[in-house]
């Protein structure tokens, strides 16, 4: 299972266009999610989705790796006021 998870990234530790297109949250094989460390990374940058709903897709499926943050997420994201 690890040697899986190895193939997801190259030597540096940056995501492989492979894990991109098969683990992506969004269209565009943006978000790359399929473990705990791409999980945060998508949480933390999830403000750079273009829509609302994108953002419930990349906290929905961050939440299968990073539960507790996701749910501090989905509050975060209701408190904020609404653009419009």
């Amino acid at each position: 299972m690890a040697k899986a998870k190895k193939a997801m990234r190259t030597g540096k530790g940056n995501v492989t266009e492979k894990a991109r297109d098969k683990t992506a949250a969004v269209s565009g094989g943006r978000f790359p999610i399929f473990d705990a460390q791409s999980a945060r990374a998508a949480l933390l940058l999830r403000g750079h989705a273009t829509t609302e709903t994108e953002r419930n897709k990349i906290i929905a499926k961050a939440a299968k790796f990073l539960p507790e943050m996701a749910k501090q997420a989905k509050a975060a994201d209701k408190a904020k006021p609404k653009k419009g």
